[in-house]
């Protein structure tokens, strides 16, 4: 199903929660929205789902406007940040608690179970009761839960924020497998932006009740709107400079870059879009941070700190020179004060 909304805004009291926001998610698509605690990540899923109603604006799923909708008339799954499993049943009984409620009749309600119990990979645990499993299995449970009854959307509410790094990772592939295999649309709410990077179709990365942009992993990645959005994706180099016809000069050379405006400009290179030189001694290694199979280094020309990423099975000497080669094609400028972006693909 396609989910639209226009123009929602929502305040609680004398707070603006939600500023005005307008938002399109194609039918069989997964949106992240990406954003820090009490941007109005969680108030969007809300009012889609119907346990809030906003203040102005509507919501519109497949060409119906269903705004004033009760939560119950919805066709809507819900997973919450915590799986919220009725500790009196058992995972079987979890699962089929919402097809009793829509009175399947019980050989399609046990083929629904069985089915998800085995793409859940929570086979074995079907018998057993919630406080017997392990916090993961416990949402893979409340997963299943939010399936059984067949929704056309599934809303996620950072469902994987209590669950370690490895796991997370296992849980996330699981969630694209199931879009595969359930074909629903999916909004999956998420601070962790490697997580919305790993997998989302897009991402809306929301700030202070505002969707500063929606755009595909690669975009927001490597072409923020803005440094807002470009801090929030990862670490970056933000090198000044000037234009000069169709060449952006800087200290740290000079770039061919097709843009309207002229001033207030700066290049935004990731640590890991440079690469060393090990013929050239224009740079010094600073700093170094070893992270996993990743360095991040300092190194500066006197002028200009910047940020380098290289593996760490060789890891460089601070006061060692070396030379940058940076790229030349798909170079991205944002402005300094935060606002329009350009591009020269």
């Amino acid at each position: 199903m396609k989910i639209i909304l226009n123009n929602i805004s929502k305040t609680y009291g004398v707070q603006n929660i939600l500023d005005n926001i307008s938002l399109k998610v194609e039918e069989g698509a997964l949106l992240s929205i990406l954003g820090e605690s009490g941007a109005g990540k969680t108030t969007i899923l809300r009012i889609i789902a119907g346990l809030l109603t906003p203040d102005t604006g509507n919501v519109i799923i497949d060409d119906t406007d269903i705004t004033k909708l009760i939560p119950e008339k919805r066709d809507i799954g819900y997973v919450f940040q915590s799986p919220l499993l009725f500790p009196h049943m058992t995972i079987e009984e979890n699962i089929c608690f919402g097809l009793e409620v829509k009175k399947w009749d019980k050989k399609r309600m046990m083929e629904r179970t069985k089915k998800l119990l085995k793409l859940l990979q929570i086979e074995e645990l079907e018998h057993r009761m919630p406080s017997e499993i392990s916090g993961g299995q416990q949402q893979r449970v409340a997963i299943a839960r939010a399936l059984a009854p067949q929704p056309k959307i599934l809303l996620m509410d950072e469902p994987f924020s209590s669950l370690d790094p490895g796991l997370r990772s296992e849980m996330g592939e699981l969630i694209k497998k199931i879009q595969a295999t359930e074909g629903a649309t999916i909004i999956f709410v998420t601070h962790d932006r490697n997580e919305s990077l790993a997998l989302s179709n897009s991402i809306a990365f929301i700030v202070e009740g505002h969707i500063a942009q929606i755009d595909s992993p690669q975009n927001i990645y490597y072409k923020p709107i803005n440094k807002t959005t470009a801090l929030y994706m990862g670490e970056c180099n933000f090198i000044p400079g000037k234009m000069d016809g169709n060449l952006f000069k800087s200290v740290i050379g000079s770039f061919e870059a097709e843009t309207s405006a002229s001033e207030n400009l700066e290049l935004l290179l990731r640590p890991h879009q440079i690469v060393f030189d090990f013929s050239g001694n224009d740079y010094t290694i600073e700093k170094c941070s070893i992270r996993g199979k990743e360095v991040t280094y300092t190194v500066s020309n006197g002028k200009i700190s910047l940020q380098v990423e290289n593996f760490s099975n060789q890891v460089l000497k601070l006061g060692q020179r070396v030379g940058l080669i940076f790229p030349r094609n798909n170079l991205h400028f944002v402005q300094k004060e935060e606002g329009e972006y350009y591009a020269k693909d």
